[in-house]
């Protein structure tokens, strides 16, 4: 009897060493995924470089990565980006949009050119000393005690008008031109600025995408009784455009002679 126990329990062991064995070699469980290869090089491929638009047309930019792409612009004034990589074109001037994908970095150069080119506009500072203007324009060709002007700005300008404080520092500047170029000079505005309100005859714009961020104000003015078109600028803390100095241009134009 002793003896036949001892056979049963061999048996016993050898079942349960081939149950073992055939667990494991049939076990369902997934073996789990190496970690990535740090290694291994992450890669955008983009299709371009540098892109060019004019404002309100959009762009969208194609690229290719193993891992999720975040896009971002530098200035969304200029141009703006969704978070699929759709550029959208705002004002004239030029941004780089970013690509970011875990190790990698790439860069677009987004570049917004305007269609209309109605006068060149004045690189003049507000707070410029009146010196500093007549170096880099010359004599002008018209003054008062508050402004001074040069006929013949531009092709179709005809007049720049820079005005001063007490202190001869630059407190507004206008680019005065024909009453034919009205739509031409809002297109112009556009494409460069802000709207942000229309009060009678008068539109402003801003040069950023809040008024608080703002540096500058950019107006535009028909004055059909005096028969001209009128585009003044001025910082964003002057106050002007007011009726006050909306007829205190009118008449420094005049006295320039328009």
């Amino acid at each position: 009897m002793k003896k036949l126990s001892l056979v049963l329990l061999a048996m016993l062991a050898f079942s349960f060493v081939g149950c073992e064995e055939w667990l494991n070699i049939d076990d369902p469980t997934p073996e789990p995924e190496p970690d990535p290869d740090p290694e291994v090089e992450v890669v955008i491929t983009l299709e371009e470089t540098s892109i060019t638009l004019h404002s309100g047309e959009t762009y969208q930019i194609n690229a290719e990565c193993e891992y999720p792409i975040t896009y971002s612009s530098e200035n969304e004034y200029n141009a703006s980006v969704s978070e699929d990589g759709l550029v959208t074109a705002n004002f004239v001037g030029s941004t780089t949009i970013t690509l970011e994908a875990e190790s990698d970095t790439q860069t677009i150069e987004v570049t917004v050119e305007p269609v209309s080119d109605l006068y060149p506009e004045p690189e003049i500072e507000i707070g410029e000393s009146k010196e500093a203007i007549i170096e880099r324009f010359g004599e002008p060709g018209a003054e008062t005690d508050e402004a001074i002007g040069y006929q013949g700005y531009s092709d179709n300008a005809t007049m720049l008008m820079v005005m001063f404080d007490e202190n001869d520092l630059v407190e507004l500047y206008a680019v005065i031109l024909d009453l034919s170029f009205e739509e031409d000079l809002e297109t112009f505005l556009s494409e460069r600025y802000l709207f942000v309100q229309e009060e009678e005859s008068v539109k402003m714009y801003i040069n950023a995408l809040t008024v608080e961020e703002a540096t500058k104000i950019v107006g535009s003015q028909v004055a059909e009784e005096e028969g001209f078109l009128m585009a003044f600028y001025m910082g964003n803390d002057n106050g002007g455009g007011d009726e006050k100095t909306t007829i205190n241009m009118k008449a420094l134009v005049k006295a320039l002679g328009k």
